[in-house]
């Protein structure tokens, strides 16, 4: 996901690019259960955490259901 979009995303990060993103995330979302998304954002929440060296937090409280 994060190399899809990143080519259009500006260096300064405004308004235009947070609507790009919501766009791309929208499109490909559309045919998507639920559970299918939370699981890709999961995922990719991962591969950001993995990239930049981040520990998930320890506890395994999830909210609203997810």
């Amino acid at each position: 996901m994060i190399n899809t979009i990143e080519d259009e995303i500006s260096e300064r990060f405004d308004v235009d690019d947070i609507r790009k993103i919501r766009d791309f995330n929208a499109s490909r979302h559309v045919n998507m259960s639920a559970t299918e998304i939370v699981d890709e954002i999961r995922n990719n929440t991962d591969e950001i955490i993995s990239l930049y060296g981040l520990k998930r937090p320890v506890s395994g409280v999830r909210t609203r259901g997810v």
